[in-house]
């Protein structure tokens, strides 16, 4: 059944699927997560092919997200292939600075896809139709800029508490082989809520961002 179906049967509007689990392994490396960001510092070396990839990707997907804008203008709709790409980039993005936050070991995947093995897991359903108003090709973008201030301001201290819960879970590893559950739960919280906010800013929901980590 459509949105619109729905509205006129007086149904509730089914929510916008988005996914994003990280599931905490039982045991990480002493080496790569050595305490005083040493085992950060590996982890950046390790993921220089990713960092350069990642600059190219990041402007193939904006022009796509532009491109998206004249489209959900014209059809009121993201179009399929550019959506999967888009989402690709966040999917590849959120798993390489997974990595560099010390979340787990596992080397992120040279992939736009999902990996099912993964230990991350991100995912958002396509929107069955988007807003023309949100998403206007250029003023879309600001409009949504400025409605995320509230959130860019949280999110500046939850980086801040996120990155030394990071610091002190090294020192956890390095003593105990694990990162302690709560700490944990809380810097993936925290990229949880960042990436909800680059869904919205990049018009892959209309739906506003809840101020949650869950």
């Amino acid at each position: 059944m459509t949105t619109a179906a729905a509205a006129m049967e007086g149904m509730p509007e089914r929510a916008q699927a988005f996914e994003f689990e990280v599931a905490r392994p039982p045991g990480q490396s002493r080496i790569t997560n050595f305490p005083l960001f040493i085992g950060t510092f590996i982890r950046v070396i390790l993921l220089i092919p990713h960092f350069v990839i990642l600059y190219f990707l990041q402007i193939v997907a904006n022009i796509l997200y532009l491109i998206a804008t004249f489209a959900i203008l014209f059809t009121g709709r993201f179009p399929g292939g550019l959506f999967n790409f888009v989402l690709g980039y966040l999917r590849w993005n959120a798993n390489v600075y997974g990595y560099v936050g010390h979340l787990y070991d596992a080397y992120p995947p040279f992939n736009l896809q999902q990996q099912e093995a993964f230990p991350l897991q991100f995912r958002v359903e396509a929107p069955e139709s988007s807003s023309r108003l949100l998403n206007f090709p250029f003023l879309g973008f600001i409009i949504k800029f400025v409605l995320l201030i509230p959130h860019l301001i949280v999110l500046s201290f939850l980086y801040l508490v996120a990155l030394i819960l990071i610091f002190i879970a090294q020192f956890a590893i390095l003593f105990t082989g694990a990162f302690p559950e709560g700490m944990h739960k809380f810097v993936v919280g925290v990229g949880r809520w960042y990436n909800r906010v680059e869904v919205y800013l990049l018009a892959l929901s209309d739906k506003y961002p809840p101020f949650s980590m869950s």
